[in-house]
């Protein structure tokens, strides 16, 4: 490690990073457009400009993402040469920035914002007219292009050089005729498009599922885990006040997904909906299955594992470990055989994040003793019980809602799940809590264990899975020590 002087503390640096990453892991604000610490520095903004002193030579103005530590540099962030430098450069980008903020979904967001505030920079000196480029530009299915608000940082053509391999924008043009484009004109591709949305400083960039949906200071956000598949990537899951899930961004995690998703994750709110759920707890009567008590479902589920003697249990892959901890005891006090659903491979897998597997905690399951099955093996189990329980979000629809509603009215199917499903089979449909409604935890592929929280509440009359399975549980610890 290196030892340098920022603002009058002495700091050690890591001499493989430019200063301005030795400044931000130090608590060291140094404004920044164009610099990512997962991209390749290029000094195109120079707003990171800071007085530099080594060597014994007077100080000087530097751009900190493009200058390495040295052992004894001596570092002012806030002197008055490097905030006079950064107005400058911010007056520049302002020249030709529209004043639209009153309708930019960036807005709250926009260092462009925070930093003219933040360095009191509010005149212009210059009379010439804005340039005049496109707006609303469409980039594909999943970003729209404001090129007037676009400052050049370049951090969405790096992005798609460096991180996905697969060159799409490009800055076309010279000079202060530059803008930036897509190759040729053509739409972008991908399950990565996303993140240049998440990249942009400005509101060049802003995503077609967000655009005008809401503003950023409404929303509650809440670090969670992303469900989609086994890496796990952490999120920050988004809620707008009617508990509407608006936005999925990732958030830094070094062990799994740094600072990118895959937008199959980041659009998976559109299925988060409080629409249509199954709210409470509904039993087989004489028309059906009709509305009841949850205390009265529960007990129903309760007769009948006293009553039957082969019981068979299907987890979810989307159950926390917290969950399958519950849900693997209750079997073991039935004696009943555990099964986790197993669904098939994802045509999505690649080489960046996405595994292929949809199943987030398919590892923590296993490892509690949940036996993985797929789809058919599971209903082939289901056939051959007295009594089966399906738990957990999706898990109807992952075992097969048709080939579920042709089993014999004989088996006796207990359904916990976040949607109504009606079937012959079935006894007692119990509503649960979907991913973005619990807390607890999932173990990623690699063994990493990420947490999901809750971001809203679950609908009323939805009692939490872990509470259900423990009711239910304590009931067969009860009847194990009677027999």
């Amino acid at each position: 490690m290196t030892k340098i002087t920022v603002d009058g503390r002495e700091l050690e640096a890591d001499p493989k990073k430019p200063l301005i990453a030795a400044c931000h892991e130090h608590g060291v604000d140094v404004p920044h457009y164009c610099y990512h610490a997962g991209l390749t520095p290029v000094g195109s903004c120079r707003m990171c400009q800071v007085e530099v002193e080594e060597g014994g030579r007077p100080a000087r103005v530097a751009a900190a993402c493009r200058t390495p530590v040295s052992e004894g540099m001596v570092v002012n962030t806030a002197g008055e040469r490097a905030h006079a430098a950064r107005r400058e450069c911010l007056e520049f980008l302002l020249k030709n920035h529209p004043l639209d903020c009153p309708i930019c979904d960036k807005a709250g967001e926009c260092k462009l914002q925070d930093y003219s505030y933040a360095e009191g920079q509010a005149e212009g000196h210059s009379a010439e007219p804005r340039r005049k480029l496109e707006k609303r530009k469409d980039l594909g299915d999943v970003i729209v292009l404001d090129q007037e608000r676009c400052i050049l940082c370049s951090r969405c053509v790096r992005f798609f050089e460096e991180v996905t391999g697969q060159a799409q924008l490009c800055i076309a043009g010279r000079g202060a005729h530059s803008w930036v484009d897509s190759y040729g004109g053509r739409p972008l591709h991908g399950n990565y498009q996303g993140n240049i949305a998440d990249l942009c400083p400005v509101g060049a960039l802003t995503l077609k599922q967000f655009r005008f949906q809401a503003r950023v200071w409404n929303l509650r956000k809440r670090a969670s885990t992303c469900g989609e598949c086994s890496r796990g990537c952490a999120i920050s899951v988004e809620v707008l006040r009617q508990g509407e899930v608006k936005r999925i961004r990732p958030r830094y995690d070094a062990d799994v997904n740094r600072w990118w998703m895959c937008d199959h994750g980041r659009f998976a709110f559109e299925g988060a909906t409080l629409e249509g759920r199954l709210a409470g707890a509904r039993a087989r009567g004489y028309a059906g299955l009709e509305d009841v008590p949850v205390d009265d479902a529960v007990a129903t589920v309760r007769d009948a594992y006293a009553t039957h003697a082969k019981h068979v249990f299907v987890a979810s892959p989307w159950l926390t470990v917290e969950e399958g901890a519950a849900l693997a005891a209750l079997a073991r006090g039935l004696g009943a055989e555990l099964l986790l659903v197993s669904p098939p491979e994802s045509a999505l897998k690649d080489d960046l994040l996405h595994t292929g597997d949809p199943g987030p905690n398919r590892r923590g399951l296993t490892e509690l003793g949940c036996a993985a099955r797929d789809a058919a093996g599971c209903r082939e189990a289901l056939a051959g019980a007295e009594t089966a329980t399906l738990v957990g979000e999706r898990v109807v629809d992952l075992v097969g809602r048709e080939e579920l509603a042709a089993l014999p009215a004989q088996v006796r199917l207990f359904v916990l799940d976040t949607k109504p499903f009606e079937a012959p089979a079935v006894r007692v449909a119990l509503g649960v809590p979907d991913w973005v409604e619990r807390s607890g935890h999932w173990v990623n592929v690699d063994g990493h264990r990420g947490p999901i929280a809750a971001a809203r509440p679950a609908p009323a009359g939805v009692r939490p899975t872990l509470q259900l399975l423990g009711e239910l549980g304590a009931a067969a610890a009860a009847e194990g020590g009677a027999r």
